[in-house]
Parts: structure tokens; C-alpha cells; sequence
């Protein structure tokens, strides 16, 4: 706001408007008339490799060369990635009395539980099942909806075991899943390195 108030000042005086006071008042009902408000910064997105749109293109025609070649039926081709996933969020913001020099913030306890959900689908339309990769060492005792697999790890990522996991316990539990699969991902040495490579043909 200190920055909008100074612009605004030199504007004023650049364009000889004597009677502008530039008080926070008008900061906010300009701020409200511009859709603007005040925000705390987030995570920096992740940025699009140079010329993506034309590696979209030759990797759609990879996959459809390679569909021709192999015999791929449609049900057969499937998008999988994963995501982190938090449990609980605190805000950075919150409401206290004027002065306080101590502010605390009340949580759920579970700010630093995470996990990473697993999901995916096929070409065809069909979703497959998530799978839920815990951080922890043991499985958690409640009861766990049988259409969910949820293995654990120490760190909670997905890591060669999960991927030969997800192979066994949902992609090959699909309709046709036992046929044999072609598999494409974005990282060879982190992956298929340490993966049964006969679960890949």
C-alpha cells in the first residue's frame, strides 16, 4: 500500500493535482475499485520447458507410432502422475488483539503429515483407483476403503518400489490389465531403474 500511496503521490504532482491527499482511505477504496486486496505470496509455480507445445506435439505422435506399431488397444494407454498432498494448511494470517507482540496460530496438529496421492486414468475414459503413499514406517490402523491402496514410506514419495506397487495392485487389476503394457515416463534413472523390469513387458 506504502508503494501505491508514493506512485499515486508523484502522479499527482507530476500532473498538478494540488488538492490529492493520499491517505490510506483512498488507498483501500481505490484498491476495492480495482479488484485488488492484500495477499500473501504462495509457492512459485513450476515453469513450462522452452517450446513445450511443439515436445506435446512429437510426444503425441511417439505414443500414436508406437500404439500403431505394438497393437495398442485404446483401454491400454493411461496418464499417471502423482501429487503431494498436506493435511492441514495453517495461514500465515490471523486476528489478534492490537500490540500483541506474541501471535499464535491454532492448528489440527497435522501440519507436517503428508502423503502422496498416486492417481490415473486410461484413454478410454476409465478412472483407476488412487493410490495413497503415507509418511511413515507402519500402515495406519483405520479402516481403509478397499477401492484405495495405501502403501507406506519413510519419506512419502514415490519411488521405484511405489511404482512397481502401483503396477501390481492397479494398473494390471484394470480390465486387460495383464496384457502386456508400454510404459513412457519422464524419468528413466528414477524409476524403471529400480522397477522389476519384467513388469514393463
Amino acid at each position: 500500500m506504502k508503494m501505491i500511496l508514493t506512485e499515486a503521490r508523484r502522479l499527482a504532482i507530476e500532473m498538478s493535482i494540488t488538492d490529492f491527499a493520499g491517505t490510506t482511505s483512498w488507498c483501500e477504496r481505490f484498491m476495492r475499485r480495482n479488484g485488488l486486496c492484500m495477499r500473501i505470496k504462495t509457492t512459485t509455480a513450476q515453469k513450462l520447458p522452452h517450446e513445450y507445445e511443439r515436445k506435446i506435439i512429437e510426444f503425441h505422435k511417439y505414443v500414436i507410432n508406437m500404439r500403431k506399431k505394438l497393437f495398442f488397444e485404446i483401454g491400454q494407454l493411461g496418464n499417471m502422475d502423482e501429487a503431494p498432498l498436506t493435511f492441514d494448511v495453517p495461514l500465515n494470517k490471523t486476528m489478534d488483539v492490537k500490540g500483541a507482540k506474541t501471535i499464535m496460530i491454532k492448528t489440527s496438529g497435522n501440519e507436517k503429515t503428508r502423503c502422496t496421492v498416486v492417481l490415473a486414468c486410461c484413454a478410454d475414459g476409465t478412472k483407476l483407483p488412487p493410490l495413497l503413499i503415507f509418511k511413515r514406517k507402519t500402515l495406519p490402523k483405520d479402516v481403509i476403503p478397499h477401492v484405495i491402496y495405501v502403501p507406506v514410506h519413510s519419506k512419502g514419495w514415490m519411488d521405484g518400489e511405489g511404482m512397481k506397487l502401483w503396477l501390481e495392485k492397479v494398473w494390471s487389476k484394470r480390465p486387460g490389465g495383464l496384457k502386456k503394457i508400454f510404459i513412457s515416463v519422464r524419468s528413466v534413472q528414477g524409476t524403471c531403474n529400480r522397477i522389476n523390469k519384467k513388469a514393463c513387458h
